[in-house]
């Protein structure tokens, strides 16, 4: 027991810093466009850039994890995302910092991969309930975000970015894991268990992933962007519950998830979502727009801790890292995709509504497929 929390805050403050430096870039896009003239569709290649990078990252360090175990994979994975967000400190330049956010991201990528990937192996407590706060883990990262964008000096790049090596100092905490290491069968022989005995399943994981990452990061990428362009208030006021929401909803989804409701609880919250963002995009008053983008930041960070539970209890532990990266990685054509469009449509239209509607629709195809993965596994 003491054993399974004490995996539990080790992978949880690698999902936190995790969070921290991915979400490190959507408070620097409003100073990158008034400081340095990016126009939006350039923030959203920087923010392609990343994702590219998280991609490729999940997939080749994910399955990387299943031969050397997952503690190797974590230290390297950490260095590069810090050392890489540090050296964005000395130059503003496109170029520059797209190399340097594509290297974050292949770092990002595994950090990603190795926490949800780990959390089966290393305890021996209920999976969904510790997946659950795990994800608490996100939220406490994303808060930690918006808090040091109000710390450092208005318009700081520099200070912003060499905030993102901070996780580099915690690397002693996580000597302190297990390391687990898969049966050591081929990895082409994984490969094709994958593409044989989970391919229906595997198909529709990647829709719901690339759905899933394609909304989350298409929203709070841009959504600093979307409240400082729009006058809505605040930041520090306003988007601390924004983003400090992110904790509580995988906190309730720990006392009513289990093995056999994950799919139907996707359904849900991704309807919910959806609902949320339309209400964002539609209406005027101020008030309302802050409880809809309140709403909509519960429930998606909702659909990301279900989708993930649906994930993890397909697979077997043999193939779990590289199934798990290889969804995370192809549906992170999502996350690709997300920013530059997002980006381009908010300079073609003038405004947000068009690419948030877009997000909605992405939230109600989700949870359809939801329901189909449920009739799948039947």
């Amino acid at each position: 027991m003491l054993s399974s929390r004490r995996n539990l805050l080790i992978l949880g403050t690698l999902f936190a810093i995790t969070a921290f430096d991915t979400l490190l870039l959507s408070f620097a896009t409003p100073a990158l466009i008034s400081s340095y003239g990016y126009s939006r569709t350039e923030a959203g290649i920087l923010g392609t850039s990343l994702m590219i990078g998280v991609g490729i990252g999940s997939i080749i360090l994910g399955s990387f994890s299943d031969k050397v175990g997952r503690k190797p994979v974590i230290y390297a994975s950490v260095l590069l995302f810090s050392a890489s967000m540090g050296f964005m400190s000395l130059s503003q330049k496109i170029e520059f910092l797209a190399f340097l956010l594509f290297l974050s991201g292949v770092g990002l990528g595994g950090s990603l991969t190795m926490t949800i990937t780990t959390l089966p192996e290393v305890i021996d407590r209920p999976l969904e309930r510790y997946m659950c706060y795990l994800e608490s883990f996100w939220g406490a990262g994303a808060l930690m975000i918006v808090v040091a964008y109000n710390i450092v000096p208005e318009n700081s790049l520099k200070g912003l970015f060499l905030a993102g090596m901070l996780p580099a100092a915690l690397l002693p905490i996580f000597r302190m894991l297990p390391d687990v290491k898969s049966e050591r069968t081929m990895i082409s022989g994984n490969i094709r268990t994958l593409f044989t005995s989970y391919r229906n399943l595997t198909a529709v994981i990647w829709l719901i992933w690339f759905c899933g990452i394609y909304t989350y990061y298409g929203v709070f990428l841009w959504l600093p962007d979307v409240w400082i362009s729009s006058n809505f208030g605040s930041v520090i006021n306003l988007l601390i519950p924004v983003y400090g929401i992110q904790i509580v909803s995988p906190l309730l989804l720990s006392a009513i998830s289990n093995e056999t409701n994950t799919e139907n609880l996707l359904f849900s919250y991704a309807v919910f979502a959806g609902l949320a963002i339309i209400l964002f995009t539609t209406v005027s008053d101020p008030a309302f727009r802050f409880l809809s983008i309140l709403l909509a930041s519960f429930f998606s960070i909702g659909t990301w801790v279900l989708l993930i539970l649906v994930t993890q209890k397909t697979y077997p532990q043999s193939i779990r890292g590289l199934g798990v990266g290889t969804s995370a990685g192809i549906g992170r054509i999502g996350g690709i995709v997300a920013p530059s469009v997002t980006g381009f449509l908010m300079d073609r239209t003038g405004g947000f509504a068009v690419p948030f509607m877009i997000f909605a629709v992405l939230f109600y195809i989700q949870s359809s497929l939801a329901l189909y993965v449920r009739r799948l596994r039947s």
